[in-house]
């Protein structure tokens, strides 16, 4: 096996290894995985509109409001009106789901730390570049195209 296929599939177990986790916090706080990646999606965003959730998790807009109400049922999210624009509401995460993933943060944080590297800069950049090239690839995938 190439270097170059060996690091293409240590991130295929990395990438495994997180959605496991996903599943296992979701079975945590009593929600399945859609709702689990909706809080993700908060919490890397911010608050965002309905239509914007439904866009970064690929559900349809009725999708996303029976995920809401789940969401808001488990006390992790909350509709609130729009800051600027009395005729939309904004997905935010509670204090309680604040503090359930900034536990995770923290956990994800510990981690990090024992990462032994040379230059922590260029790690912030390999896991950006990671994110954004993961982004791309899913818009394309679901443009009906794919990037090699």
């Amino acid at each position: 096996m190439s270097a170059k296929d060996q690091r293409a599939a240590q991130l295929r177990g990395l990438v495994l290894a997180a959605e496991h986790f996903r599943q296992v916090v979701a079975e945590q706080f009593g929600i399945g995985m859609t709702e689990a990646a909706a809080l993700s999606h908060l919490r890397r965003q911010g608050p965002l509109s309905a239509r914007e959730l439904a866009e970064l998790t690929g559900l349809t807009p009725s999708t996303v409001t029976a995920l809401l109400g789940r969401l808001e049922a488990a006390d992790l999210a909350e509709r609130t009106p729009h800051p600027t624009d009395r005729r939309q509401i904004v997905v935010r995460l509670t204090a309680a789901g604040n503090a359930h993933l900034d536990r995770s943060d923290q956990w994800l944080a510990e981690v990090l730390d024992r990462v032994d590297t040379a230059d922590p800069a260029e790690a912030d950049r390999v896991m950006a570049g990671l994110t954004a090239a993961f982004d791309a690839q899913s818009r394309s995938i679901r443009e009906g195209r794919s990037e090699g």
